[in-house]
């Protein structure tokens, strides 16, 4: 009778012992709330759910509560760390016991001019990475324009103020979306300078070069990219968004407007870092069909004098692409308020399938955002030139906010850096081979257009004499080593 008691006495010790050992192995749950490193985001998760709080001094508030995959996926988490993988980027968050006291957990619309004004500028002055850059006093700018709001500061006004902030930071990637009725109000009240080329227009243009190069001239989605071979067996290859570049099997000779009307029809029914994977799959398909189908190309290049940009992973992928060795393409940090977060790592990782002779960038002042990424991802290939003009020097991310009258914004609150630390931001990259291409849009677009009526584009004239040059070069050094012998 001792033994069967203390033999139960034992069995249910080891099984108390093992479900502790249990216990204490399993992986924490991501669960719970995180505060973002140099964003200014707060999230709460519960499963598959997240919640995603704005936070400023004055204001923390919940802006949108949606799938994780609409905003990144979980890559790593600890009992006090979460990383979230947001396409190329590893977002780091730190646990808390609780949503700060500020937080409103619903979405509760306070216009009062004076606390909106305020939470615009503390975001900026938080977050707002270029104001050394720009020489700009940000603190002066709060001077100059708080004392002209107050509780009697209407939409517009206050609106408009906000505009004229904007515009003293000259940056592509900040702006503001206010109610239509506001925008059609502050429209009304200034003169905007017309624009000679639409879009439409530019579009039609880049595709006339591509078909004066190139014999048998190929599109994928309606001319996101446009490729073929010219003279002297170079590969041209014209790619004018890294956006809308994902495989949704579309009827093949769509024009841009039913194109563009049926591929967002698609991509918004996927979760955001589902379609981003869909955008880098997409450019991956072409470009591996491309190098397979044009094996004569000696030489390649990648004309971006039209691409404003999308998303950094599709530039990095063309990238590699173009790259015979694993290396490290440039970092980026994001900003806090006392200075920057750690620094993130950027590499190159070559395709199976990928292309290691010369490789020609052609650059504009409106290869711009994720475009101008490729640019400066390529400063670490020795295979890469650049032809063209500075890029316009806008590399950033945009940081989304939104202000607690329900208004949207964006700002630029990371610094990207090449491999010496050099930032670009403002400034550009420049080529290698300099063109006079001016840096306003319709007089570029003229240049071009000029330029093709006079049978000629200087850019690709100018890589096809290069090339010309490389093979009499080749063909001399293969002399001198038959004479040698």
């Amino acid at each position: 009778m001792k033994n069967i008691k203390f033999l139960s006495v034992f069995t249910l010790f080891f099984i108390l012992c093992s479900c502790n050992e249990k216990v204490s192995k399993e992986k924490p749950k991501p669960d719970g709330i995180w505060k973002q490193i140099g964003y200014g985001n707060i999230i709460e998760l519960n499963d598959t759910l997240i919640s995603v709080y704005n936070i400023s001094k004055q204001d923390c508030n919940l802006s949108f509560k949606e799938h994780i995959l609409d905003f990144g996926k979980v890559k790593k988490y600890s009992k006090d760390t979460l990383t979230i993988q947001h396409g190329n980027d590893d977002w780091l968050f730190t646990r808390l016991d609780k949503l700060p006291n500020l937080c409103k957990t619903a979405s509760e619309l306070n216009h009062d001019p004076k606390i909106n004004f305020q939470v615009f500028w503390d975001t900026f002055n938080e977050h707002y990475a270029s104001f050394d850059i720009k020489n700009i006093d940000w603190n002066e700018i709060y001077k100059k324009y708080e004392p002209k709001v107050n509780e009697n500061t209407t939409d517009l006004e206050l609106y408009t103020i906000f505009r004229q902030m904007i515009e003293l930071l000259n940056d592509g990637h900040v702006k503001m979306e206010v109610p239509e009725k506001i925008e059609n109000e502050f429209k009304n009240q200034i003169e905007e300078q017309e624009e000679k080329y639409s879009k439409l227009d530019e579009f039609n243009l880049n595709k006339e070069i591509a078909e004066f190069y190139v014999d048998s001239l190929r599109n994928y989605n309606a001319g996101m990219v446009r490729y073929g071979l010219i003279e002297e067996n170079v590969g041209y290859i014209q790619i004018n968004s890294m956006l809308m570049l994902a495989d949704y099997d579309l009827e093949k000779d769509l024009d841009l407007r039913n194109f563009y009307g049926q591929y967002w029809e698609k991509a918004e029914n996927r979760k955001d870092e589902i379609q981003r994977q869909d955008e880098v799959d997409g450019i991956d398909k072409i470009l591996n069909s491309i190098i397979k189908n044009l094996p004569q190309a000696k030489s390649y290049i990648l004309d971006l004098r039209f691409n404003g940009g999308g998303k950094d992973a599709v530039a990095l992928n063309i990238l590699n692409h173009f790259s015979n060795k694993e290396k490290l393409a440039y970092t980026k940090k994001a900003r806090i308020e006392k200075g920057f977060a750690n620094p993130q790592k950027f590499k190159i990782i070559p395709s199976e399938n990928h292309f290691s002779g010369n490789v020609y960038l052609l650059t504009s002042h409106l290869t711009a955002s994720a475009s101008e990424i490729l640019v400066l991802a390529s400063l670490a290939n020795s295979n890469f030139k650049r032809i063209g003009s500075t890029t316009e020097g806008i590399f950033s991310s945009t940081l989304d906010k939104e202000l607690p009258n329900g208004w949207e914004y964006e700002l630029s609150n990371e610094v990207y850096q090449d491999l010496n630390g050099k930032n670009y931001e403002n400034v550009g990259i420049s080529a290698d081979y300099p063109l006079e291409y001016s840096t306003n849009k319709d007089e570029f677009l003229d240049q071009l257009t000029n330029d093709l009526k006079n049978k000629k584009d200087k850019a690709i004239e100018l890589v096809i004499e290069l090339e010309k040059r490389n093979q009499e070069n080749n063909y001399c050094q293969q002399c001198i080593k038959i004479i040698a012998v």
